[in-house]
């Protein structure tokens, strides 16, 4: 059956819109999700097509993710091969490295509920905007929705899905609100989990070359509540994630585009990944015993950044 056969009372008006497909954008969107489905069928959960229909932006983050991760000739497991009863149990993503594995937990966090003093705004019409209070709105969607993940891998755990040999990485879409994270310097999913705080940059008159640090910046802070620390990936209790990938991929913004993947390793992870994994749109790894987090943009070494430590 096709992706959008399913019509749902309860399905988001997105996926109404994008069934009935009136407009030449929506049918070539909707063209381009069917052809997603035909390669991600074999390794969707059961109930993908009802949830899609409800959830569409969070089932095709998942769904993108998997076809790209295959395309590159990783070893998806097929969760066609399980019972269907198995198939909405565990992570999203299974792929087989050798006798160990690596799960991957997808989420494409929404901006927010329209109560949420938090809540990444929408884009103003006149371009106006405090890009340092932006930054912290789209940091907070980005540790909300990894905390969740971390905190679903403890389960898998606990269950004896995942083991002490797997890797784990918790997968986040920005397509949401993709505009709203674009920023200079570091890019959010980095910020958001390390104390980098405001850059300043400095010029050097002696080598006669500009050089950049960073204000150490602990806590992310909310209009309402405690702070959040920017320590997800520096706290040993979360040694079980290897790291982050974030993309900025949505279903209105997928056709035609290239890889545009970001991954921030775990200054703790007990079981990391290799650099070359992947081909990585852009990349940050730990190096100098976990002292520095070294840049790298399409496979080149390009600055590291000391990491100032939130645990000892």
């Amino acid at each position: 059956m096709a992706l959008f056969d399913i019509d749902r009372a309860d399905a988001t008006i997105g996926y109404q819109s994008l069934r009935a497909a009136e407009f030449p954008i929506e049918k070539e969107i909707k063209a381009g999700l069917e052809a997603l489905w035909t390669r991600y069928e074999p390794y969707a959960d059961a109930n993908f097509r009802d949830e899609f229909a409800r959830q569409p932006d969070n089932r095709f983050w998942e769904m993108y993710l998997t076809v790209r991760l295959l395309d590159v000739a990783k070893k998806v497991r097929a969760k066609a091969d399980l019972a269907r009863a198995a198939r909405d149990v565990g992570p999203d993503i299974c792929i087989y490295k050798g006798t160990r594995r690596i799960w991957i937990e997808a989420v494409s966090p929404d901006q927010g509920h329209q109560d949420n003093p938090d809540r990444v705004a929408n884009l103003p019409e006149d371009g106006r905007i405090d890009a340092e209070d932006e930054r912290r709105r789209v940091e907070l969607r980005i540790t909300t929705a990894l905390v969740s993940k971390i905190e679903k891998f403890r389960a898998y755990r606990d269950a004896g899905i995942v083991d002490d040999r797997d890797s784990c990485l918790v997968a986040i879409s920005g397509g949401q609100f993709a505009l709203q994270a674009v920023h200079p310097g570091l890019p959010p999913p980095v910020t958001a989990v390390f104390p980098f705080g405001r850059e300043q940059v400095h010029f050097d008159p002696q080598a006669r070359c500009f050089n950049s640090s960073f204000d150490v910046a602990p806590l992310i802070e909310r209009a309402r509540g405690r702070a959040i620390e920017r320590t997800a990936l520096q706290d040993s209790a979360n040694a079980l994630i290897s790291g982050l990938i974030w993309s900025q991929r949505s279903i209105g913004n997928f056709m035609g585009q290239p890889d545009d993947f970001v991954f921030v390793q775990s200054q703790v992870g007990a079981r990391p990944i290799r650099r070359a994994w992947l081909k990585w749109s852009e990349a940050y790894f730990i190096v100098d015993d976990g002292q520095r987090l070294r840049a790298v943009k399409r496979g080149r070494s390009r600055k590291t950044f000391k990491i100032t430590s939130g645990f000892k």
